[in-house]
């Protein structure tokens, strides 16, 4: 039942704290604004700025290469579901506070780390700035806590929970240790008195001693572990011995002597809300793909025709031809405005 981050899917708004969005109310895309959302326009000139500042980061460049107008795209719809996401929110009073988004962040890291990465790589690569980082994580957040407004009358069955927190449980019940890892007995036990009697001896015991390649350069450090990702052996002892404690295990790897570090316990009443997340995953989802649909159609959102357009079921901006017999009215530039672009690979041409 985990589930990867996904950040690109997931990532609602790349930025809107520092795009200007100015009253429009007319419906009309004007020269110089990339979009309108109701009473609110994102400008060409803002979008830029985030597309540029986002192009910074080597990775994201790899990953856009020299698909410059299609990742515009990409951030336009970003920056419009933003303003979908925060009225839709709005209007069920629902909000975040910092906790709350130190949690999702988290919660990314932990999960990234599985895979190998960090989030600011995840994120990089994903085209999502330093700068902005914070501001996506808020969105994912806001999204998180009106999905649970909008399924809260749905009943999960408290067996259903307890099932799945035990199916679960190496998420919910963790071990910090390190181990030193030696092929004789006799070894294992002259580590082990050595350590007990300093254990600050135990980093360079570990990068004299350890033959596990992997770790012995880390003091051994193995991180937090669940239970069954570790050799039985190993596992039953790290989970019973009390955080502080030094003991041997034999695997069929060799003797381990382990420092046991810290004891990660979440119960089931803390991980309630993740697990029925997690149980109501296909519900939560349709059910707030069903409310930003109906905010966004009432919201009439209008795309600058240069960019593409507004796909109201797919909830993303996408390319189409910029046409004479079709171009929408583009009246004077208001102060601010960035000029319109000139270049003839920024205009499709039609047949």
């Amino acid at each position: 039942m985990t589930r990867s981050p996904r950040l690109l899917a997931v990532a609602t708004g790349v930025t809107v704290a520092a795009v200007a969005l100015t009253g429009c109310g007319d419906g009309i895309v004007r020269t110089g604004a990339a979009a309108t959302i109701g009473g609110q326009r994102i400008t060409t000139s803002a979008l830029d700025d985030v597309v540029t500042r986002s192009l910074q980061s080597p990775a994201a460049k790899q990953t856009v290469g020299s698909d410059r107008v299609s990742f515009e795209r990409t951030v336009l719809g970003r920056l419009i579901n933003h303003l979908v996401v925060a009225k839709a929110a709005d209007q069920e009073h629902v909000t975040v506070d910092g906790a709350t988004v130190d949690a999702v962040q988290d919660g990314l890291i932990q999960q990234l780390q599985g895979q190998g990465t960090t989030l600011a790589d995840a994120a990089s690569k994903a085209g999502i700035s330093p700068q902005d980082l914070r501001q996506t994580l808020t969105d994912v957040a806001l999204r998180n806590a009106l999905s649970d407004a909008l399924t809260a009358d749905l009943v999960v069955p408290g067996k259903t929970l307890q099932e799945a927190y035990q199916q679960n449980i190496a998420q919910f019940d963790q071990v910090h240790s390190a181990h030193i890892l030696v092929a004789t007995e006799a070894l294992a036990k002259k580590l082990l008195a050595e350590v007990k009697a300093d254990p600050t001896q135990f980093v360079a015991l570990a990068a004299k001693y350890s033959t596990d390649t992997s770790s012995k350069d880390k003091g051994g450090d193995l991180g937090f572990q669940g239970k069954g990702a570790l050799a039985k052996p190993f596992e039953m002892a790290i989970f019973t011995t009390k955080p502080g404690g030094y003991v041997i295990a034999k695997t069929r790897f060799g003797f381990h002597v382990i420092h046991v570090i810290e004891r990660k316990t979440t119960t089931l009443d803390e991980a309630r809300t993740s697990l029925r997340r997690n149980i109501l995953g296909q519900q939560r989802q349709a059910a707030l793909a069903n409310e930003l649909s109906k905010v966004a159609k009432a919201l009439h959102i209008d795309v600058n025709p240069r960019f593409g357009r507004w796909d109201a079921a797919a909830q993303e901006v996408i390319a189409t031809p910029l046409c004479a017999d079709s171009a929408i009215s583009s009246p004077s530039a208001r102060p601010g405005d960035a000029a319109p672009a000139t270049s003839p690979s920024a205009t499709p041409v039609c047949p």
